[in-house]
């Protein structure tokens, strides 16, 4: 039953893809705004046979003109990349433990009249940091060269305004490894995991290969922010899933993340004074 219904699912994701989304220019409305700042800077993130989704959120040149562009996922999505190995030190007289990671493959999607995806273009990235208990990942794209076309806004953190329970989020992913694509739902609840981080639950379905995507609002901006990194559905009995009961790691976890590793510059954070008295040295 469960096989039959995934074969449902990416049979109406593909038709959609090709069909319904074919040329929204002729309904006389194109969501632009939609597609740039949700659809677009959604990635598929491909670990050997298995995949899941990615997010860019930063790509700006350095003072080298070297471009950094980051996306970010889930720990459980990129983990079978990183191993751990004890390795005889013949100088300590004892085994110690030895960190491997792999690079990762990303896919960017092109598209034609604005929804219909037409190809990708592949790129190589490096796990640069990952939180097990919070599940999230960074990875960083190996090519300097050239700038991510489009990337995610964060939500700030200087602002008051949510998100809210009853406020309207769309989850976007690369499900099941088709094309990005959005579901709408509400804001349901907050909660926490079994190591005390903070989760948001929303109604915006989600299915296979949407964690590491993004969960997004549009804010009193005018414009879509991400807000949260959807993880996990909700099951009960022998592994039933609850699509619409949809779980996210919300931008406060995010930001803990990625300031706990030193990427602090990516939420817009100023160097510390001291490692720009270190660097004038």
């Amino acid at each position: 039953m469960k096989i039959l219904s995934a074969i449902l699912l990416s049979a109406i994701i593909a038709i959609a893809s090709t069909t319904a989304f074919a040329n929204p220019k002729k309904s006389g409305f194109v969501p632009e705004q939609e597609h740039v700042e949700m659809l677009y800077p959604t990635v598929l993130v491909r670990v050997g046979t298995g995949s899941g989704s990615g997010t860019v959120i930063y790509s700006k040149q350095n003072e080298e003109s070297e471009y950094q562009s980051y996306v970010l996922t889930n720990w459980h999505v990129i983990q079978n990349y990183v191993k751990l190995t004890k390795v005889w030190n013949s100088d300590k007289k004892e085994h110690i433990e030895t960190e491997n990671r792999r690079p990762v493959n990303i896919d960017l999607w092109e598209y034609n009249n604005y929804s219909t995806s037409v190809g990708t273009i592949g790129r190589v990235a490096d796990i640069v940091a990952y939180d097990k208990s919070r599940d999230l990942a960074l990875l960083q794209v190996a090519d300097t060269e050239r700038e991510m076309p489009y990337v995610a806004t964060l939500y700030p953190e200087d602002q008051d305004d949510g998100p809210w329970i009853f406020q309207t989020v769309y989850a976007v992913g690369a499900g099941l490894g088709k094309p990005p694509f959005p579901t709408m739902g509400l804001l349901s609840g907050y909660g926490r995991d079994q190591n005390g981080n903070a989760l948001y639950l929303s109604s915006s379905p989600i299915i296979f290969g949407n964690s590491g995507g993004s969960l997004f609002v549009y804010s009193p901006r005018n414009s879509y922010e991400m807000v949260g990194v959807p993880c996990m559905v909700s099951a009960y009995g022998w592994g039933s899933v609850v699509s619409h009961m949809a779980w996210s790691r919300p931008i406060s976890e995010i930001r803990i993340f990625l300031r706990a590793n030193k990427f602090g510059f990516i939420l817009g954070d100023k160097p510390e004074q001291e490692e720009i008295e270190d660097n004038d040295q």
